[in-house]
């Protein structure tokens, strides 16, 4: 019964490859910035949601900003 998963993850090693990049994309892109918001809105000790909400809405505004400036060189290039 080993031999079959052997097999298995052999047969489908890129699928992991990709599956692990793409994870880790999507916790740098989308936990990151949450877990950056959550520790500046409670530096004072006490959690201000306001402030978490500025800071979420800013990095992925910034963020979008910049995957358009690069869209746009992409596009140029093309």
């Amino acid at each position: 019964m080993h031999y079959k998963i052997e097999g298995a993850i052999r047969r489908n090693k890129g699928r992991f490859i990709i599956f692990a990049v793409l994870w880790l994309i999507m916790a740098i892109v989308l936990v990151a910035p949450l877990a950056c918001a959550v520790h500046i809105a409670s530096a004072d000790g006490v959690f201000d949601f306001g402030k978490c909400i500025t800071e979420i809405v800013s990095v992925y505004s910034n963020f979008g900003d910049t995957i358009r400036k690069v869209w746009r060189i992409y596009t140029r290039i093309l």
